[in-house]
């Protein structure tokens, strides 16, 4: 290839302006010259940036060279490149400059960095680095290529899959799968229990009524038997009164009756009075009749049949049945209210074990509303005692039957307050009918009128009396009623045998047996209510674990953003098919699968820096062998071993051993004392520092070593321009002819590699024609500071 530029420049740069297209070229020139410069550019141009990490050498340069035109022309698979260089767009600190290099066009067509690369590489290699600062060198690059990996991609690729893996596992973590095998089995065995407390506690209650029944008739029978006959007694003196009175009262109806047919002053008077009459005698009886009911009715309520009483009884009855019916949810919810308490009070006491006690868990930001651990596990324990005494929870059926008996009650008020209306209007109605009836009577004969006066008189006297016995006999018999239920002694006392042999109890043993189930009853009460709320909130809990747990499984299965996943693992596809408890074993063995992928990721990054901190140890002690570096890690293991194979590359080629190991096979490196070792020709074997090769079998070595390198590149370009630089200097004559043999074989592998050896000009009789007079190399120094030719020796 020929290489053609021409540049614009200040303040000295100098820039040589052609390279000629011989395939192992030669060129050699005054110091300042450009030769350096030139190869430099070139790498600019093909996408390297031979500044890196010198960043003031690289602003001078910029600063320098303010424009430039590059072409090179006879390559393989393109006519022509050109660059036209800018360098007021180039950054300031030293970094490949893609885009920013100028524009660039390929055969005459625009183009882009990105194009160059398989067409064109530059690569310069320099002589003036012994093997020990090489070496030091390519650790340096090594580690920083790790450091600049770890900090521009690693660490965030790092972050980004660790970020992904930990949401996904807080996914699968979150939705409990390891909870759901044992939530559903507590789900199954409360379910179990609240059921046959269930069925207990309706055996229990069943038994409890027929004590209670049996309690109940054994109380009737005991008042019977003391106050049964002196009520009856009572009942039937009064229904005796009452008969007598009503015998009077019919008699004096009669004498009544016998006046009014008496004489009188017209048959007008005398059918008004006869009609007057009647009308008495029926309102009489209504209301004697509506008195009679509202007596039973008011004794049934156990209350006065008087409005201002009925009134404060109902007033006192309502409030009583709001308490009552406040206090129900309560009762029922006491159960669960006091188990989450002691739950919470629990998970407080494992926070003091940890010497927690004091730390303030809950700050409202109000002076005094603060609450520590300790305190508020005190709080939660306080208030659980509270609940437990004012509600035992087999008060929740004895309040209800409370509740219904106060309902009963005030309707019975209701009702007596209602026959109480009735009576007052029928009192009414009745005065109306005896004034009309003694008006009526004001119309009859004077003498007949006082004789009729005096019977109604008697009359109304028996009716106030029939009253008062009758209300008497009203109570005495509800209450008679109530005493026994109305039965006798005799229905009684078979009732109470038939219900405890049902019971199997002595009568005699009756109420002390009552009082030990209907403990036993309460605490089965509390019991199945507490086992029925557990069974209920476990079932909600499960339901919920089942639920996330399913969602999950489907997000898994299902989701483009997870198919990842599904090819890591592929049962992660089959878990629709599953039953949730097969889903959670699948989820938690994901769970772990990525548990230790983020270890391993972890362990990765974590080695890879670990080698870049043994890059940089393994860098300061390459020029001490002997020095003490503390204890090996498997991270400084790694990056001997890996210095020892780029040893053994460097001199895997029969022309570097016989330069410097004088045809000697096996070349090794030994890692922790960095000898050389080689067997010899004769089968001795020899040893030698890395450090003590003189600066010419250094340069030779190294020089070598990075040509065949390069020819190891599977992805190299199709044109190479490798500029050898600085090698007059460190090579001696004898190394020099080797490289020169080693360049020429290798070029017929490499047909498309144009080699260039960069050397300090010489100024040798060699320069000079036989004949004395000045050639071509003279010229060519005189005219631009240097010449080119074929390499050769």
């Amino acid at each position: 290839m020929h290489i053609r530029i021409e540049t614009e420049s200040r303040r000295g740069l100098r820039i040589i302006g052609e390279i000629p297209d011989i395939p192992l070229c030669r060129i050699e020139g005054y110091n300042g010259i450009g030769k350096t410069n030139a190869i430099k550019l070139l790498r600019l141009c093909t996408g390297g940036q031979p500044f890196g990490g010198n960043d003031h050498s690289w602003k001078t340069f910029r600063s320098q060279l303010k424009s430039a035109r590059v072409v090179v022309t006879g390559l393989h698979g393109a006519q022509e490149i050109e660059w036209l260089i800018d360098s007021g767009r180039w950054p300031d600190a030293a970094e490949p400059l893609g885009e920013l290099i100028g524009s660039i066009r390929i055969d005459g067509k625009a183009a882009r960095p990105r194009d160059i690369s398989p067409l064109l590489s530059v690569h310069h290699v320099m002589a003036a680095d012994t093997p020990v600062s090489v070496l030091k060198e390519r650790i340096s690059a090594a580690q920083k290529r790790i450091g600049e990996w770890d900090v521009e991609v690693g660490g965030q690729r790092q972050e980004k899959i660790e970020l992904a893996l930990g949401e996904l596992q807080n996914r699968i973590t979150g939705c409990t799968p390891a909870q759901l095998a044992r939530d559903l089995t507590v789900t199954a065995e409360a379910g179990k229990l609240a059921n046959s407390l269930t069925s207990q506690l309706k055996v229990a209650r069943e038994r409890i009524k027929l004590l209670d029944r049996a309690v109940e008739v054994a109380t009737q029978l005991t008042q019977v038997r003391g106050r049964g006959p002196e009520m009856d007694q009572k009942i039937q003196e009064l229904t005796a009164r009452l008969e007598s009175l009503d015998e009077q009262r019919q008699e004096l109806d009669e004498q009544i009756a016998k006046a009014s047919t008496q004489k009188h002053l017209s048959e007008k008077a005398e059918k008004e009075f006869d009609n007057a009459q009647k009308y008495l005698i029926r309102q009489d009886k209504t209301f004697r009749t509506l008195r009679s009911h509202l007596q039973h009715l008011a004794a049934a309520a156990s209350v006065e049949p008087s409005a201002t009483d009925l009134a404060a009884a109902r007033s006192d009855i309502s409030q009583y049945l709001n308490a009552l019916l406040e206090k129900l949810p309560r009762i029922h919810a006491t159960p669960i209210l006091v188990s989450l308490l002691n739950s919470l009070a629990f998970s407080l006491e494992s926070a003091e074990q940890e010497d927690l006690g004091n730390t303030i868990l809950i700050d409202s930001g109000q002076e005094g509303s603060s609450w520590t651990v300790t305190a508020l596990r005190e709080a939660f324990r306080h208030q659980a005692e509270i609940l437990g005494e004012e509600a035992p929870s087999a008060d929740a059926e004895q309040l209800t039957d409370e509740i219904e008996k106060t309902r009963g009650r005030l309707d019975a008020i209701a009702q007596t307050e209602s026959v109480l209306g009735e009576l007052e209007a029928a009192q009414t109605t009745l005065a109306k009918a005896e004034y009309r009836l003694r008006k009526a009577t004001q119309e009859l004969p004077e003498q007949t009128a006082r004789t009729l006066e005096d019977l109604m008189r008697a009359r109304n006297a028996l009716d106030q009396e029939s009253r008062t016995v009758q209300g008497d006999q009203a109570r005495l018999s509800h209450a008679r009623e109530l005493l026994g239920g109305g039965k006798t002694e005799e229905a009684l006392a078979a009732e109470l045998v038939q219900l405890c042999r049902e019971a199997e109890v002595e009568v005699a043993r009756l109420r002390g047996h009552r009082e030990k189930e209907q403990a036993g009853l309460e605490d089965l009460t509390r019991r199945e209510a507490q086992a029925s709320q557990q069974a209920t909130l476990a079932r909600r809990t499960s339901e919920e674990r089942v639920s996330n747990v399913t969602s999950t499984a489907n997000f898994l299965s299902q989701s483009p953003e997870v198919s990842w996943l599904r090819r890591a693992v592929p049962k992660v596809s089959s878990l629709p098919e599953l039953s949730p408890a097969n889903q959670a074993e699948i989820l938690l063995e994901v769970a772990a699968v990525i548990d230790r992928a983020r270890d391993s990721l972890a362990s990765t990054y974590s080695s890879l820096r670990g080698i870049e901190t043994a890059f940089e140890r393994l860098g300061s002690s390459i020029g001490k062998p002997n020095g003490k570096t503390g204890t090996e890690t498997a991270s400084d293991r790694a990056a001997k071993l890996w210095l020892a194979d780029e040893v053994r590359q460097w001199f895997d080629s029969e022309v570097v051993r016989v330069a410097l190991f004088d045809g000697g096979q096996d070349v090794k490196l030994d890692p922790d004392s960095l000898q050389l070792s080689w067997t010899a020709a004769d089968g001795e074997l020899n040893e030698r520092p890395l450090a003590a090769f003189s600066s010419g079998q250094q340069a030779f070595a190294y020089t070598q070593a990075q040509v065949a390198n390069l020819d190891r590149d599977e992805n190299a370009a199709s044109n190479r321009l490798i500029a050898l630089d600085e090698f007059g200097s460190f090579i001696d004559a004898k190394n020099m002819s080797a490289l020169a043999t080693y360049l020429q074989a290798r070029q017929t592998q490499a047909p498309n590699d144009q080699v260039l050896v960069v050397l300090p000009l010489e100024i040798s009789p060699a320069m000079a024609s036989p004949n004395g007079s000045t050639d071509e190399r003279v010229s060519a120094l005189r005219q631009r500071g240097y010449f080119a030719e074929a390499f050769q020796l």
